[in-house]
């Protein structure tokens, strides 16, 4: 049986999990039908940019479908591809064993002991097709073919990059790892022979004696390790060269030679043997480098942990430590979730790469929806059928605190009353909060069933509340229903009515590929920021209520929605429990919600009275993580909610420059520099000069592919 195993990136791995695959190779005994050995392969194969184009096009939106605006955007998008990115040398890493199990039970053992890894996803590359055993050298279809194999004695020490120089070369290689572990009787039946044999050694030579002494020294610490739990085996590296011709070929072993600290000796005759190597076939051999299991366990990592990214299907981010492009689509069908969160400080690049996803995400089919919290943020270039902006904050684009955004009756309630506790109307006292509960349930109920009905407002509020203020029977609800009138007042006649009195003037129905909500002219956090929390979370939960409205209608495009600022919300806790429940139920919607802030202390919110800060959902729930320049008083932080960031890792991150960040992806965590186009920079910038100009591009460019299709 064989299949294909997923290897790691040693730089941004820790380090428990180099040593994580030891049970797997101690359990060959147990694992396998017969005779108890296992094989990684190795095989060469090269990423070059045509392959990340045409994974591109295979998910994204076709041509005839795309209007002229984004059409010119992704034509230039496709250039960019292919002059950043470059050709990339990886290793395809297969397992095969002679197992006692079924595909998804073999799958399901290798997860628990650490080693990810699928079904073929296509036929195992070979070195060649066919070939003649020539004794120094097969010659096959495409060129000649040797061998190397590892001597039985080694020396020295196994590290987890001791064949990352081997993999690294930039000629054809074929490697097989070959691994037959020892069942417990034979081990020690053998280790009971050698300590008999060196116990009878009668020889009078100092260094014979000398020899017996080290043997059972060994022997002894073998024993003390085996009773730890581990296991002896033998191992055997074999390595296939190929070349063009036989000189090119001896230089090419040579250079395998000096790539690797393990001896090594030249294979002759190996048709025969390369051919039970590079199959499906389990290989039988018992003979090898003999190894205790973390020993084995080094090598194997050594060869997991040669990663370089080759994933095709998606936009690219950036790219990362090792050269390779850094592709993935947020609506990945594998991944948990379609969430992301951003951390980053200002000017550090945050924006700037949410933003540049977006975009690219747009080339997908994704329609996307911007809270803008600086104002700067200008799609029009796209074109008016494309790219739709509210400026909020202004008496032509209200937004009323009583529109209907949750599906229960309670919840709605419960949320009006958290946003009117966040503008300072009530206390969430007993005779306050009972009596705003009467007079909301007065407003709602009449038309909870009725979709036409208009919503109510806070001036509606306002009345109910001057009525009870009047008529009702009970002194304290009297009392307590003027109060609260009163204090709406500054939101229905006073100075914040212009945003607070009216039905919402704002277009929620989400019609455009692209739609920027600009919160730039709300009240700042420093002086209202109750004022531009409660709005924030009113708009949240309005787009939210349309997504829902879209997807019963039957539109299925999956949707990006990108809040900045987010750690604002998350300071109510009746908001952030909303604003919670959204993001973990957002990919039953198809949405991916991607939340930005400065850091974690802003994201996170306040405790609960458990304890708990708010925003822990968001983390849970994130399937894609990137983290960008920190100060070093978050490192502590950091490393607090991100337990499996390598410390070299967190300890970098206030040294990180602009536009480069750590990505914690699905299946990867990478250190990448964000790559824009010399037309993204212009385009997402937030100088005037470049907003003009990109309208400019965009046109030009929009004119030429129309005049190039005439």
């Amino acid at each position: 049986m064989i299949v294909q195993l997923q290897s790691f990136d040693h730089a941004t791995t820790p380090v428990s999990r180099l040593l994580n695959n030891a049970g797997f190779w101690r359990s060959l005994p147990r694992l396998c039908n017969d005779i108890p050995t296992a094989r990684l392969l190795m095989t060469a194969d090269t990423l070059r940019p045509e392959d990340v184009q045409a994974g591109f096009r295979g998910i994204a939106t076709l041509d005839k479908y795309l209007p002229p605006g984004v059409m010119a955007y992704r034509v230039e998008y496709e250039d960019f591809l292919h002059s950043v990115i470059q050709a990339v040398r990886y290793m395809r890493l297969y397992l095969v064993i002679d197992a006692g199990l079924d595909e998804e039970g073999l799958l399901s053992t290798l997860s628990s002991y650490g080693m990810a890894a699928y079904p073929l996803e296509r036929a195992m590359l070979r070195p060649f097709q066919e070939g003649i055993d020539e004794w120094e050298a097969i010659k096959a279809d495409n060129g000649y073919w040797g061998m190397l194999r590892t001597k039985s004695q080694q020396g020295g020490i196994l590290t987890p990059r001791t064949l990352h120089n081997l993999l690294g070369l930039d000629f054809p290689l074929w490697v097989s790892l070959h691994v037959y572990t020892m069942p417990q009787g034979e081990t020690l039946k053998m280790l009971r022979q050698k300590a008999a044999t060196a116990s009878h050694e009668d020889s009078n030579k100092l260094a014979d004696v000398q020899d017996a002494q080290t043997t059972e020294s060994s022997i002894m610490r073998l024993r003390q390790e085996l009773g730890q739990g581990s296991a002896l085996h033998t191992i055997a590296l074999h390595v296939m060269v190929g070349a063009p011709d036989k000189a090119s070929l001896e230089a090419r072993l040579e250079m395998v030679h000096g790539a690797t600290p393990l001896e090594m000796y030249r294979v002759y005759g190996s048709g025969d043997m390369a051919k039970k190597l590079f199959s499906s076939t389990p290989y039988l051999e018992t003979d090898g480098t003999m190894l205790t299991t973390p020993g084995v366990a080094m090598l194997a990592s050594s060869a997991m942990s040669f990663r370089r990214r080759t994933e095709t299907r998606g936009v690219l981010l950036g790219i990362d430590r090792n050269q390779s492009p850094v592709i993935f689509d947020i609506f990945d069908d594998r991944s948990p979730s379609y969430n992301m969160v951003i951390l980053g400080i200002t000017g550090s690049g945050k924006t700037f790469a949410a933003l540049l996803l977006m975009l690219r995400h747009l080339l997908l089919g994704a329609r996307l929806i911007i809270v803008d919290p600086q104002g700067n943020v200008d799609l029009s270039f796209l074109g008016e059928d494309v790219s739709h902006r509210a400026v909020l904050g202004t008496a032509e684009a209200t937004i009323n605190l009583l529109d209907i955004t949750h599906e229960e009756i309670g919840n709605q309630v419960e949320y009006v009353l958290a946003m009117l506790r966040m503008l300072g109307v009530h206390n969430n006292t007993g005779w306050e909060r009972a009596v705003l509960d009467t007079a909301l349930m007065n407003l709602y109920k009449p038309i909870w069933d009725d979709e036409d009905a208009d919503n109510p407002t806070l001036p509606d509020l306002h009345n109910e509340l001057d009525q009870l203020s009047h008529n009702h029977e009970v002194d304290d609800v009297r009392v307590a229903a003027g109060r609260l009138a009163f204090n709406l007042h500054p939101y229905t006649t006073g100075s914040r009515a212009d945003l607070f009195g009216h039905h919402t003037k704002v277009d929620f129905s989400l019609d455009y590929p692209v739609n920027v909500f600009d919160v730039s002219r709300l009240p700042q956090q420093e002086v209202g920021g109750s004022l531009r929390a409660a709005m924030l979370a009113i708009l949240v939960a309005n787009v939210n209520q349309s997504i829902r409205a879209r997807r019963r209608a039957g539109d299925t495009a999956p949707i990006l929605f990108f809040v900045d600022e987010m750690g604002i919300l998350m300071r109510d806790p009746v908001i952030a429990a909303y604003i919670s429940t959204e993001y973990k139920t957002a990919r039953a919607r198809l949405v991916g919600m991607i939340v930005a802030d400065q850091d974690l202390h802003s994201l996170l919110g306040p405790q609960d009275e458990r304890g708990l800060h708010h925003g822990v959902p968001m983390l849970a729930n994130a399937a894609n993580t990137l983290i960008f320049h920190q100060k070093d008083s978050e490192r502590d932080r950091i490393k607090t909610y991100f337990p499996s960031l390598p410390t070299s890792i967190a300890d970098a991150l206030p040294a990180l420059q602009r536009g480069t960040c750590i990505a914690q992806l699905p299946d990867d965590l990478l250190v990448v520099n964000v790559i824009p186009s010399r037309l993204d920079k212009v385009l997402l910038s937030s100088r005037l000069q470049d907003r003009e100009r990109a309208r400019e591009i965009i046109e030009e460019m929009t004119q030429e592919f129309l005049s190039g299709d005439e």
